[in-house]
Formats: structure tokens, sequence, C-alpha cells
């Protein structure tokens, strides 16, 4: 070929006609088969980066949707530790006006802080269960809602796929669910929850002195925390992140984008073709009752 090159070059040279036309179309159609590849390429890559990115952008909105429901959960889980908060350091006041009414000194004080005290604990009492209910709610709603919003922002993005896992319910295995992957923690009952006055009561009926006025605090209190107990609904569980969450709790989508081939001559590219990509995204950095959870894409790992 080098020869042949060359001697068309030399009849060129020598001034003979038409011994530079092969050459000039050789060479020409050369270069223009390199500039029409390198469109086809560059044209391919920009459909793949942009087929990635548009993955890439709905698995990590799917991440983003778990991790704002579980930061949902942890405000609620937030809430209930508030509300046993507030229940022991009213029992923390009751059982010092107690102990102080049991010894004669302020026993108007102690029956009327009874009353607010009775309302007051099974106030919130009531109030912490009635978070521990919307918390399950939220878990059990949370894999609906991301598979909406994937299916929203898939459909903006131009993007058919898939996401995994594909159960949004069921049983929770802890394995193939869409579920976020939360268990019940300790249980939390009234009964510990007013330990304060509980303990106090116990220590009032020990008293030997002034026998006539501890037994009328000790009446009250039974009767009160009667009331409250009676009321309570058992206990309660806050959820928490199981175990192997961090190991679980992902969210990988694998989807295509149709795109129009460039009717370049030579190559013979007619109508659409398809690129592929797939991404995977996970929550992470909170716990059970901090606010902290955001999402990130990681490389794909078994399962």
């Amino acid at each position: 070929m080098i020869g042949y090159f060359s001697r068309q070059a030399l009849h060129a040279r020598n001034g003979n006609p038409g011994q530079a036309t092969t050459l000039f179309l050789v060479v020409a159609s050369t270069l223009m088969a390199m500039v029409f590849v390198s469109i086809a390429l560059h044209n391919i890559c920009v459909d793949r980066v942009a087929c990635a990115n548009a993955v890439d952008a709905i698995a990590l909105n799917a991440a983003s949707w778990e991790a704002r429901c579980l930061n949902m959960i942890a405000a609620l889980n937030d809430g209930v530790a508030q509300c046993l908060r507030v229940i022991r350091w009213t029992c923390v006041v009751w059982a010092a006006l107690a102990v102080a009414a049991a010894f004669g000194v302020g026993l108007p004080a102690f029956l009327e802080y009874t009353k607010y005290a009775r309302k007051l604990i099974s106030g919130y009492w009531k109030t912490a269960n009635q978070l521990v209910e919307w918390s399950e709610k939220i878990r059990k709603a949370a894999p609906y809602l991301v598979l909406g919003e994937t299916v929203a922002l898939a459909k903006k993005r131009d993007v058919i796929g898939v996401l995994f896992p594909a159960i949004p319910g069921g049983p929770h295995d802890g394995r193939n669910t869409l579920e976020l992957h939360l268990e019940p923690g300790p249980p939390v009952t009234l009964m510990d929850a007013i330990a304060p006055i509980t303990s106090a009561l116990k220590r009032i009926k020990k008293v030997r002195i002034l026998k006539g006025a501890a037994r009328k605090v000790a009446s009250f209190l039974e009767e009160a925390l009667g009331a409250i107990l009676g009321g309570g609904k058992g206990s309660l569980r806050m959820l928490v992140p199981e175990p192997d969450f961090p190991r679980r709790q992902f969210v990988r989508f694998a989807g295509s984008r149709t795109v129009p081939r460039l009717p370049i001559p030579l190559l013979g590219q007619k109508g659409n073709g398809r690129v592929f990509a797939d991404a995977q995204a996970e929550p992470y950095g909170g716990d059970s009752a901090k606010m902290t959870w955001k999402s990130r894409l990681t490389g794909w790992r078994d399962k």
C-alpha cells in the first residue's frame, strides 16, 4: 500500500494527468471515515453519560426518600423520648411533694399537684403511644412512597428500568423487601416511666413517724397511680435500625434509555438505539433518635 501511494506521488510530480485523483480520494475518504466514527463515538459517550446520570439520580432519589422517612421516624422517637422525660420529671416533683406532705409539710400543694400530675402523665403517655403508632405507619408507607417517586422521576428522565429490591411489603424477612429495615426496640412500660413516684410511695409506706399524714399521702398516691396505670396501654417500643441495617438497607436501579442514532454515511446506523446503566444507593449516618440520615451512591455489592 505504501508503494502504491509512492508511485501515485511520483506520477503526480511527473505531471501525469489524473494520477493524483486516486490518492486524494483514498486520503479524503479515510479522513471522512475517521471524522464520522469520532462523531458516532462521541454521540454514544454522551448518551451513555446522560443515561448513567439519570439512573444515578433515580437511585439516589429513592435512597433520599428512605432517608427522609428514617428522619421522620427518628423525630417521632425523639418526641417519645421527650414525653417520657416529661413524665419522669413530673414524677420526680410529685415524689418530692409527697415526701414533704408525709411529714406534714405542704399537704394542700401535694393534693393539688396530684390532680395535675394524673392528667399530665396520662396525656403524655397517650401522646407517646400515638407517636409510636405513626412511626409504624411511616415504616409501612415508605416503600410505596419510594416506588411512586422512582416512577415519577424515571418518567421525567425518560428512563425505563426496575428498582431493586422489587417487593414493597409482605412478611418482614429483612432480605428482599423494599421496606425500612427497622425493628421494635426495648419495651418501655408506664411503670418504668413513673418509677420515681412508685419508689416514693414504697418509702412513705415504711415511715413510722407521723403515720396519719403518711397514711393519707399513701392513700392519695395509690388512688392516683391506680387511675394512671389502669388507663395505660401496656408498653411501647420505638422503632430502631436492625443490627444488619447497613448491609441490607440499599436500593439499586437498573434502567435503559432510548436514543436516536445519527444518520452517518458509511456506518449504516438507522433508527434508535438503547443504552443501559445501573446504580446503587443507600441511606446512612443516623440512628433511632437523631435526624441525621442522608443518602449516597455506593458501588455494587453482592447482597
